[in-house]
């Protein structure tokens, strides 16, 4: 039997064949992907962006720091263009490979014609042994060939093996050919390879694992070094309640700053110049402290680029502007690491954090996105305002956004008749850019039968619903001809909301294509309602809405069409209390007609006939069926909204805090749930608090704070109801024993009683 023999590529034909293999493999995805569709690229100005000089240099400064775009094209093309000319060279080499395999052939060998006669044969061998015998100076291994081509021809057992495995000595090993040159695993080349092996496995892979390990270790999850995390508790252990200008100084304090945990900071000379001059513009700056290391070095330069930041102080060293955008970038993170430690320390240890230390270090947010302090007029948000026109305009009783947004088209016109047309515009495209929230609530208690019941002592869940709109309505906007920009996009949608409008006011439920609305006959039974009445949202009962005037106007007229007797709507307590005698009453319907089995079938078949039940049925399994079809795992992304803000350094997007907490009618303000974060609200959002209930019965109003991450002035505080009632008894289930086990135990009884009858 033959055998296998390996080796590898002497003259490294296989190599190339390997070789154009794999290379086309990656060639051909890669210039898929990668091959420049436009080389020229041209910058257009999108005109719905504010043209404010911080926007416009801030975009200037983003185009600058990414690659350039046409020479990055260009060196892409260039790649290509030499991967293929390579692919070109494979292909050439693999084509022009000799094949270097010829199949044995005896008649080749001897020189003779296929067919030649015995007497041929042997004249040829005779001949040509004459010609090669090593004895006679021929050539020994092509003599070899002769006897074996004239062996094949002339003994009946070699020319069989010749004829069936094309040798004429039987069947011989198979060759494979492995695509490796030879000189790799030559003695000479051998040692070269296992050096280079050792080198990547023995000290190139553990150099990096080690470096990589060492580098993650001292980021937490947050990437937030663990000594920062440390920091920050340590001082929030120290100072319970902190203020703003406090916290700004902890913040100062984060080893993220220090040259000695942070390679990426730099030490410049041009500190000791730069910053004392910067110092003398910031008074509240609190340099003069010893308490450490909030007076080293590192920090007092963090604090004086914060300070710098919220009180707009122009910097001229283009080295030291750098040094404050890097610090201001970080700046996001760390707060968000202070505010959890804050509730981390609150929740976990002995030491209670006022409420007043969340609200405030959920202030620095929009602070630092805006460059604003607290004291500091809202209006200062919006672009080409300053503290010169500022005085006119709260004379005209405008003291927030959303003041003036709320005036008509001349009004703010009048008020803002400083700026000039351009300027106007950059006004009103950052008001409508702006957010205004409608925010709902209701309670609900998850595991119990009546799910909008809370108890004493049970776990609830507060889910607050956010709808996000414009601040400034972008159809108001196209009012001031200076919004063409939105005309187009808006038109069909303000058409289709002005005719919802219409008909909500008539009263009339709004149309809807495509759905077949069967009328009932008088003399059919009409479908039986459902358990609870109409279906209504759960806010109404124990939670407040902030609804806007318009779409409370058209969320009444859609519940009115909704609901089964438009005539006359039910409140939610007439709902409550019907709900409790649907039972009663169909308890006493079955004690009247239990002995009618035969009514209790036509009944039946009356429900089929009528279409209700099946109905029902049908819906319910159209509900599932969507339900199923949404997919479990999907991921949605941060970048929501992007923001207004010409002094933060890169782009931010809209992300909002909600904080649960009881009523400052009630006293001091108390932490009922964690701070939840909203980062994903695009056009609607649902937020769940979960909190346990109070232990004792009563009616209670908490506060639910929405705070904006991104804008001083949009926040929200609405006031929550929660009736909590006495907690459930709780009846422990009794089991009847079964007739085996009551057997048993009489049983048993009997054979004690006779035992101790016998041992008396």
């Amino acid at each position: 039997m033959g055998r296998a023999e390996f080796e590898y590529d002497e003259v490294g034909n296989t190599f190339y064949y390997v070789m154009l293999a794999f290379y086309s493999l990656i060639l051909l995805p890669c210039t898929y992907f990668f091959f420049p569709r436009d080389l020229q690229v041209e910058e257009k100005v999108d005109e719905k962006l504010c043209q404010c000089e911080g926007d416009v240099d801030k975009r200037r400064r983003k185009a600058a720091v990414q690659p350039w775009k046409k020479t990055k094209k260009v060196v892409t093309f260039v790649v290509l263009a030499v991967a293929w000319v390579i692919l070109a060279v494979l292909v050439q080499k693999v084509a022009s490979i000799e094949n270097t395999h010829v199949e044995y052939d005896p008649y080749t060998i001897l020189e003779l014609d296929h067919g030649a006669s015995t007497s041929q044969i042997k004249k040829a061998y005779r001949d040509l042994s004459k010609k090669f015998h090593p004895d006679k100076g021929g050539d020994a291994v092509q003599f070899d060939r002769v006897a074996k081509a004239y062996q094949a021809l002339t003994d009946d057992e070699s020319r069989e093996n010749w004829e069936k495995y094309g040798n004429p000595d039987g069947p011989t090993a198979t060759q494979f050919g492995i695509a490796l040159p030879k000189w790799l695993v030559s003695k000479e080349g051998g040692v070269w390879v296992l050096a280079l092996y050792g080198f990547i496995f023995m000290i190139l892979l553990p150099t990096g694992v080690g470096y990589w390990w060492y580098n993650s270790i001292k980021y937490n999850v947050d990437k937030v070094l663990l000594d920062t995390t440390q920091l920050f508790g340590y001082f929030t252990r120290k100072t319970p309640r902190i203020e703003i200008h406090r916290a700004i100084m902890v913040l100062g304090g984060a080893f993220e700053f220090n040259k000695e945990y942070n390679n990426e900071i730099i030490l410049r000379e041009a500190d000791d110049i730069e910053l004392p001059r910067l110092m003398k513009h910031l008074p509240l700056l609190g340099e003069n402290k010893k308490e450490r290391p909030l007076c080293l070095p590192y920090s007092i330069k963090a604090r004086i680029m914060i300070h710098a930041h919220l009180s707009r102080v122009a910097i001229q060293s283009e080295d030291i502007l750098a040094d404050q955008r890097y610090f201001l970038s970080r700046c996001h993170r760390l707060i968000e690491e202070m505010l959890s430690i804050a509730q981390q320390i609150n929740y976990y240890t002995s030491t209670k954090i006022p409420i007043e230390t969340i609200d405030n270090l959920i202030k620095l947010f929009p602070m630092m996105v805006q460059g604003l302090w607290p004291k500091n007029s809202v209006l200062l948000q919006l672009p080409h305002i300053n503290d010169f026109n500022i005085n006119y305009i709260r004379r005209q009783k405008v003291f927030t956004c959303s003041d003036l947004a709320k005036l008509d088209t001349d009004k703010r016109r009048q008020v803002l008749n400083s700026l000039s047309d351009a300027q106007y515009r950059d006004v009103i495209v950052v008001l409508t850019s702006m957010p205004r929230l409608h925010i709902e609530t209701s309670f609900e208690v998850p595991g119990e039968d009546d799910a909008h019941e809370i108890t004493a002592g049970c776990f609830v869940t507060l889910k607050v619903k956010l709808t996000r709109m414009s601040l400034l309505d972008p159809a108001a906007a196209d009012d001031d001809n200076l919004m063409r920009s939105y005309e187009n996009d808006d038109e069909e949608g303000g058409e289709k909301k002005e005719k919802d409008e219409e008909e909500a006011a008539e009263g009339d439920a709004p149309a809807t294509p495509n759905v077949d609305i069967k009328k009932k006959k008088a003399w059919e039974k009409q479908p039986q309602k459902k358990k609870g009445g109409a279906k209504k949202k759960p806010a109404n009962k124990g939670g407040k809405k902030v609804v806007p005037a318009a779409v409370a106007s058209t969320a009444a007229a859609a519940a009115a069409a909704e609901t089964e007797t438009p005539d006359t709507p039910e409140t939610p307590k007439e709902a409550e209390k019907k709900e409790k005698r649907r039972p009663a009453k169909k308890e006493e319907e079955d004690s009247d007609d239990s002995g009618s089995a035969s009514d209790d079938d036509d009944k039946d078949s009356g429900d089929d006939a009528s279409g209700a039940s099946p109905n029902d049925d049908e819906s319910d399994e159209d509900e599932w069926v969507a339900e199923t079809k949404k997919p479990v795992l999907e991921a949605q992304s941060y970048e929501t909204h992007p923001v207004h803000c010409p002094f933060y350094p890169g782009e931010k997007y809209e992300w909002w805090w909600l904080t649960l907490s009881t009523s400052e009618k009630r006293g001091q303000r108390r932490l009922i749930a964690p701070v939840q974060s909203c980062k994903t609200l695009v056009d609607e959002q649902t937020v769940e608090i979960r909190f346990p209930a109070p232990e004792a019965r009563g009616n209670y109003v908490l506060q639910l704070q929405v705070q904006s991450d991104s804008y001083i002035d949009c926040n929200y505080a609405i006031d929550v109801k929660m009736d909590v009632k006495p907690a459930k008894e709780i009846v422990l289930p009794k089991y009847e024993d079964t007739e085996d086990e009551a057997e048993g135990e009489a049983v048993e009884s009997s054979d004690e009683y006779t035992e101790e009858s016998d041992e008396e």
